[in-house]
């Protein structure tokens, strides 16, 4: 197995993830002047503690796959060798192995990396939502019911 190769592929799917977490985070931002209940807000915060957390596990992923020790590893992760270990070494070995056996992988890959590229050029200098001009501000300037 080309470890290389699987790191790589691992770090695609960590950047898969981290857009899903900024496109999520944006309409949080977009929502947040909105009449939501409680319960919305904190479900959209939850879910993107969520996506966050994938993004931290497939990047631990890419670094197993590249050879990075437990200890460091570990270290980064403020938790204990053994239990990282566990969390991380047979699970992401196969998930690899699976991968690379996959004779359409390489073809998927590109596909995917040049769609990330291009979500990241869109986004790079354009950090504001055309839709949502002002979300935040509108908290404070647009007129609301009080409870």
């Amino acid at each position: 197995m080309d470890f290389a190769r699987q790191s790589a592929e691992a770090r695609l799917v960590a950047a898969a993830h981290a857009r899903e977490v900024a496109d999520f985070a944006r309409g949080i931002v977009g929502d947040v002047s909105s009449s939501a209940t409680a319960a919305d807000r904190i479900r959209a915060a939850r879910r993107l503690r969520l996506l966050s957390l994938q993004v931290l596990n497939w990047t631990v992923r890419a670094e197993v796959l590249s050879g990075e020790s437990w200890a460091d590893l570990a270290s980064a992760l403020g938790r204990d060798e053994d239990a990282v270990r566990e969390e991380f070494g047979a699970g992401t070995v196969q998930w690899a192995e699976r991968n690379d056996a996959d004779p359409n992988r390489a073809d998927l890959s590109e596909a995917e990396a040049q769609a990330l590229d291009d979500w990241y050029a869109a986004h790079a200098e354009e950090v504001l939502d055309p839709g949502h001009v002002a979300p935040v501000s509108a908290l404070f300037t647009t007129p609301r019911e009080t409870p």
